[in-house]
């Protein structure tokens, strides 16, 4: 028990010691938060929605005009219980979040419960995804809640499977890659609910404000500069890497085209398979990193798709085997393998260590290799993972590998 508190304490003291000697700043006074309220309150003032900026930043409202409808009410509370309640819902998120990836691997290998919770949820808000969701008041947690619920949903056979999917695509583009993701794993009603979700969401908007809606598709939408610059050290997507080795120049678009298309069929064939082989977190997991991997901006805060990825390495760390058709090099080094990706992965991300080498002036390259490197950590560890990360065996199979066949009646012991 002593041994069990110490490991807490300690958990505590590096989430404390992380959150005061990261290189950034990882609380960001809620910044997105306060562009999405004050963009609504714009809008309810008869300002459009898409002209609004926040302060003399050039930021202001990207997602649909959906997403602007359910963040309506922001406008019409104070600023502090705006606040209180964007922490208290992904709070609420990040704790349920984490007890429905923990427990199944707590009662698989006889950790006890809620020691393994508790252990595991200091290490989930401490990677830089996570705390800065919260930071900054972004919806990430919220949307990768929801496409769990549909992960869930599919388990349990139920018919509303694709419901969280659809809507999650409704208030952000991004996820409607996994509707594809659906498709071509053969789950056909839950993809065509997922579809049916997010149409009707949008035409739900379309409805209430037809103006504004039709802005977004035809105009705003093509506007990738109102994100944000591509060559941040944040946007760890596959373009926002090549855009830091062109700095000062553009970066070459049909080189990204080329690489983005590449990786999305690799990645989705990998998830596909994870998916068919009966780990649907595996396959969910790949499925959102390739997002990231391809849209044209994908800051850091987006990659929280590596926690349920972090849970499949740990779960095969911990003795899972890998399905049947993983390469023999990693099934005869699985526990290993899958230990040291995650660790590294962790560490990556809890300490920010793209930060270390974000470029203040000059050019992203002035610092050579070494700082190319380690400012497109995450990216180069989400490429790890996307390669790497293995399906593993499901409850069925697993029974039919360690459960012997009966002998004959009749047949002898020996």
């Amino acid at each position: 028990m002593l041994l069990r508190v110490g490991g807490f304490l300690a958990l505590v003291a590096l989430v404390a010691v992380v959150s005061v000697v990261v290189p950034n700043d990882p609380w960001h006074d809620f910044f997105d938060l306060r562009v999405y309220r004050g963009a609504v309150a714009s809008w309810l003032e008869g300002q459009p929605l898409y002209d609004y900026t926040y302060g003399r930043s050039p930021y202001g409202f990207t997602y649909p005009t959906f997403a602007a409808l359910l963040v309506l009410p922001m406008a019409l509370l104070p600023y502090p219980v705006v606040a209180a309640g964007h922490v208290l819902l992904n709070a609420a998120a990040l704790v349920g979040l984490t007890w429905w990836l923990v427990t199944p691997l707590a009662r698989r290998h006889g950790w006890p419960l809620p020691w393994a919770w508790l252990f595991a949820l200091p290490l989930v808000f401490v990677v830089e995804p996570v705390r800065e969701t919260i930071g900054f008041g972004q919806v990430n947690l919220l949307l990768m809640a929801l496409v769990l619920a549909d992960v869930a949903a599919l388990r349990r056979g139920s018919r509303w499977a694709g419901v969280g999917i659809g809507l999650a695509a409704a208030v952000k583009l991004t996820p409607a890659l996994f509707v594809v993701w659906l498709l071509l794993a053969r789950r056909w009603r839950a993809a065509g609910v997922a579809v049916a979700t997010a149409a009707g969401a949008t035409l739900l908007a379309l409805a209430v404000a037809p103006a504004t809606s039709w802005r977004f598709w035809t105009h705003t939408l093509w506007q990738t500069e109102r994100v944000g610059a591509l060559d941040k050290t944040s946007n760890q997507s596959l373009l926002g890497a090549l855009a830091r080795l062109a700095d000062p120049a553009e970066p070459p678009r049909p080189v990204w085209a080329v690489l983005a298309a590449v990786a999305l069929a690799v990645v989705l064939t990998r998830a596909v398979r994870a998916t068919r082989a009966g780990d649907d977190l595996a396959g969910v997991a790949l499925t959102g990193l390739a997002a990231c991997l391809v849209s044209p901006v994908s800051w850091s805060h987006h990659l929280v798709w590596l926690v349920p990825a972090l849970v499949v390495l740990v779960d095969l760390a911990a003795g899972r085997p890998p399905a049947p058709g993983t390469p023999r090099w990693w099934r005869e080094r699985s526990r290993l393998l899958a230990g040291a990706l995650a660790a590294v992965t962790t560490l990556v991300l809890a300490s920010s260590a793209i930060w270390f080498a974000s470029a203040t002036s000059g050019h992203h390259h002035d610092r050579g290799v070494v700082g190319i490197v380690v400012e497109d950590l995450y990216l180069l560890v989400t490429l790890a993972v996307v390669a790497l990360l293995p399906a593993r065996v499901t409850a069925a199979r697993g029974a039919a590998r360690t459960t012997a066949p009966s002998r004959p009646a009749g047949s002898s012991p020996r």
